[in-house]
């Protein structure tokens, strides 16, 4: 007899038996997003860190490892001695994370894949379209799954958005505007400190900001509106002189279904925190919701009063309650919504080691198909924005 849904999120864990074993690649001591990896995949206890090649620099591999309370014989001088020594191990670890500059996801990931782990992985998914395309006939062949850390996708309203629009509530989707406005880089960077990966030209061939801030801008559109951007036109621009790579982009977007969309991309926003919000407009109703006000969301119905929406609120579906940590009127914040994504991930890897379905978990998950459509869409927006904000078709040509 199969288990109700609600009942196989509480019996999956203890049916699998054990925790499941993780580690990473990359991520070592000051990398914010490594450590914003680790409080992740501690958060619900279903993951322990056993392993890793933290840096390409020993002493900073050497201490993360420590600090980290890695024993010593897995502490990996790189990835492929990682790959070539937990191979060996009854204990092996069943994914790994990769927190590599993009420019190194597409040989440390499929190598990855190919030695039979898990890939969890930072975006963007690589630094092209095909090379994501390769990284998701490697996952394919070698018969694991990816996990990419769109994080934003997981927040209680994002879920409760995209659920509202697959239900109908706000009929006919018309428009759907994504903006992602940075002050981060305003004023240019510190000629004396290196560049991060993406302020440097040298990597993703200067599309920094487009692949940074424009890989969330993209799939956001296309997570809520469960529409696919089919044609683009882009400006781009270098607004700050010191620059070397795109920090301020205008795309105007034409999706699948017919909708029209506004995405604005930027580094130059000065006295922005963060800037990610979105407003999505059917011929019934409308949604708005911005990151900075993250628990909740303004639902607008046609000739009605405008409804504030909470999280954990009257009108969440089950995909957003599983989301939401806690009761309603208690926040949640960025570190859970990057924890969801690993519980998730760990549900779905645990039910597929069982044999039992995965319901609507990989649904509500950024896969290797997320970070291949981001990239092809920003090469749409590249080749827009070179040719001066002409219409461009999105290659949709499946992987």
């Amino acid at each position: 007899m199969t288990q109700p849904e609600d009942k196989l999120w509480e019996t999956t864990p203890r049916r699998f038996g054990r925790r499941l074993r993780a580690a990473m690649v990359g991520g070592g001591i000051g990398s914010f997003i490594g450590e914003t990896h680790r409080i992740a995949l501690r958060a619900d206890g279903l993951w322990d860190l056993v392993a890793g090649s933290f840096s390409r620099r020993p002493d900073v591999n050497r201490e993360t490892a420590e600090n980290l309370l890695i024993a010593g014989e897995r502490n990996y001088a790189s990835y492929r001695d990682l790959i070539e020594n937990e191979s060996r191990r009854p204990d092996r670890v069943d994914a790994v994370v990769l927190a590599t500059p993009p420019s190194d996801h597409r040989e440390i990931g499929a190598a990855l894949l190919q030695a039979g782990f898990h890939l969890i992985c930072e975006k963007p998914f690589s630094i092209t379209s095909q090379e994501a395309c390769a990284l998701k006939s490697a996952a394919r062949a070698a018969d694991r799954r990816i996990l990419l850390t769109n994080c934003y996708s997981a927040y209680p309203m994002v879920r409760l958005a995209r659920d509202l629009v697959r239900r109908g509530e706000l009929g006919q989707i018309r428009i759907v505007n994504v903006e992602f406005s940075s002050g981060a880089y305003a004023g240019g960077v510190d000629p004396d400190t290196p560049l991060p990966w993406r302020m440097d030209p040298n990597e993703l061939g200067g599309l920094g900001m487009l692949a940074d801030l424009g890989a969330h801008v993209f799939q956001m559109a296309e997570f809520v509106s469960s529409q696919e951007i089919s044609k683009v036109a882009a400006h781009l621009e270098t607004l700050e002189p010191n620059h070397k790579v795109i920090d301020n982009a205008f795309v105007d977007a034409r999706f699948d279904n017919g909708a029209v969309g506004h995405f604005w991309t930027t580094y130059q926003a000065t006295g922005h925190l963060h800037g990610l919000r979105f407003s999505i407009f059917g011929d019934r109703a409308s949604l708005e919701w911005d990151h900075e006000s993250a628990e909740m969301m303004w639902l607008r119905r046609k000739d009605q009063p405008p409804m504030l929406l909470t999280k954990a609120g009257v009108m969440s579906t089950p995909v957003a309650l599983r989301a939401s940590r806690f009761s309603a009127g208690h926040p949640d914040g960025y570190a859970l919504a990057f924890a969801t994504l690993y519980r998730d991930f760990a549900h779905l890897l645990m039910r597929d080691g069982l044999g039992v379905p995965s319901g609507d978990i990989a649904a509500d998950l950024p896969s290797a198909d997320a970070g291949i459509s981001s990239m092809r869409v920003i090469e749409a927006v590249v080749r827009s924005g070179s040719k001066g904000h002409q219409w461009t078709e999105v290659d949709r040509n499946h992987a």
